[in-house]
């Protein structure tokens, strides 16, 4: 029996308490680990959506950044292009500026061309003792001229030059060459010489040629034949701004004008400074032709001795140009242009 007792249960049975905690226990770390590795892994994908949404905020940020620069740049580009050359193709934002003040200066002719900073002085009318010109040209913050033109050299285009020329500094003066016995002898032409000279520079002589002015492309004609008159050797100035033209004439009457026309010249402008004060010895027919403008300004003084402007010119005028400002109607007359669009202002009248 006891035998039996023995191989029945002679040994006693294990206990399995304590395996049952050991697993409990390796579940448990797994679980941790689990736990540890899973946060783990959340951590790190948290950290990198953020960086991911950092990258993507910064990203915007730059180019948010860039874009700002990119349209200060462009203000500062649409600002500064009115000094730029390829404005003045009549195709780009418009900033091309120019303006062509016809001074009052009575009897005579005297234009000021400004652009992008630069001023340029066509004639100064008779020696003024008031400084007129002067004064004109300094309210208009002319510090300096790149260019002075003298048409021809007449008191009533170029009297006051001498007194401009010690007021302003000049980097450029030009006027025709004339035949010797038509070369002044005045003092008023002596002393204009002589402040040439006193600031160094040199005269140049007209020629048909092109030059820069700001936005503004400037060329002046000059005629080829042999004139009786020294109104006929007068300079022809044009002034291109864009699809927008000046043309301004001097002195000039019938066989100059028809000299620069068999020359096959373009003179196509909008604005018309018409020829000697409109006198009926120039301003012909064919001259309006070729013109073309619509709008014509004519240069005198009040119940001026010649009876400027002559009647038949005003006729002649009227027929092809429907918008004629006189300066003795209507003081100075000024013109502003973008290339584009072309506006006018009158001081009276």
């Amino acid at each position: 029996m006891q035998q039996n007792r023995n191989k029945l249960g002679g040994q006693p049975p294990k206990q399995t308490a304590p395996d049952n905690s050991r697993a409990l226990i390796f579940i448990g770390v797994g679980l941790i680990v689990l736990a540890l590795i899973v946060f783990g892994l959340l951590f790190l994908f948290s950290k990198h959506g953020d960086d991911s949404s950092r990258e993507e905020n910064d990203s915007g940020s730059l180019s948010s950044a860039g874009s700002s620069q990119d349209n200060s740049k462009a203000v500062h580009n649409g600002q500064s292009s009115s000094g730029s050359a390829d404005s003045t193709d009549g195709s780009g934002s418009g900033a091309a500026q120019v303006k062509v003040h016809f001074i009052d200066v009575g009897q005579g002719d005297c234009t000021l061309v400004m652009s992008a900073g630069e001023a340029m002085l066509i004639d100064s009318g008779e020696r003024d003792d008031s400084d007129r010109v002067i004064k004109y040209l300094k309210e208009q913050g002319v510090t300096k001229l790149s260019c002075i033109i003298v048409t021809h050299p007449h008191t009533d285009h170029m009297g006051e030059m001498p007194d401009i020329l010690k007021a302003f500094k000049a980097d450029r003066f030009i006027m025709p060459k004339v035949p010797d016995n038509m070369v002044p002898t005045i003092m008023r032409y002596e002393k204009m010489l002589k402040q040439v000279k006193n600031q160094g520079l040199e005269v140049t002589w007209s020629s048909n040629s092109e030059f820069r002015l700001g936005d503004a492309v400037i060329n002046t004609y000059t005629p080829k034949g042999q004139f009786e008159e020294l109104n006929d050797y007068s300079t022809v100035v044009k002034i291109t701004c864009g699809s927008k033209k000046f043309l301004i004439t001097g002195d000039t009457e019938k066989e100059e004008e028809a000299d620069l026309l068999a020359q096959k010249l373009d003179f196509r402008a909008d604005v018309l400074k018409v020829p000697h004060h409109g006198s009926y010895k120039g301003t012909t027919n064919e001259l309006l032709k070729a013109v073309g403008a619509q709008y014509a300004v004519i240069c005198c003084g009040k119940n001026n001795d010649y009876g400027h402007p002559h009647d038949s010119t005003l006729k002649r005028i009227n027929k092809f140009i429907s918008n004629v400002y006189i300066t003795k109607d209507n003081g100075d007359i000024v013109f502003s242009t973008d290339g584009k669009e072309l506006t006018v202002t009158k001081q009276r009248g």
